[in-house]
């Protein structure tokens, strides 16, 4: 039987994971070697550019200042996702969704615990400056968000059988 059948989270979830996090902290890495906070490297002018930031907060500016409730919360959010992954994760394109939230969840936590504050640096104007990280939190959410649409269709489809 195959993890799909079966409903786990297999070694290949949890390398994808890993590969992701490195992707993410080499991304920063490079935005605090290459970029600064005053000059912006720009792409596209007035819409897209790369600009180093020290974000002490959340998403969006909230919770500024407030490392230890992030840490927190990023520690019961890591720890939820591991202990309950095969609860949390029924189905294969939920299991792909938890592992790419555990992976941006943790590379902006490897941030906060290393450096006091998250490295962020795409800078889109529409949303404030984010990094790989964040944007894999909203590919995990989107994932998981998918998979519910799913399940709903399919068990709409059931009873429309019955």
């Amino acid at each position: 039987m195959t993890s799909a059948s079966t409903g786990v989270v297999t070694r290949w979830h949890w390398l994808g994971a890993a590969v992701l996090v490195a992707l993410d902290q080499l991304t920063k890495k490079w935005a605090s070697t290459h970029l600064s906070e005053y000059h912006p490297f720009v792409i596209i002018p007035d819409k897209v550019s790369f600009q180093l930031v020290h974000n002490f907060g959340a998403a969006y500016g909230i919770l500024q200042n407030q490392r230890p409730i992030l840490l927190a919360i990023a520690t019961l959010v890591l720890g939820v996702c591991i202990v309950f992954r095969n609860q949390l994760a029924p189905t294969a394109v939920s299991r792909w969704g938890l592992m790419i939230l555990v992976a941006g969840t943790l590379g902006n936590y490897l941030d906060r615990v290393r450096l006091h504050y998250v490295v962020d640096f795409i800078d889109i104007r529409i949303f404030p400056v984010f990094n790989v990280a964040d944007v894999l939190i909203d590919i995990g959410l989107a994932l998981f968000l998918l998979d519910i649409f799913l399940e709903w269709n399919k068990n709409r489809r059931r009873s429309a059988e019955a």
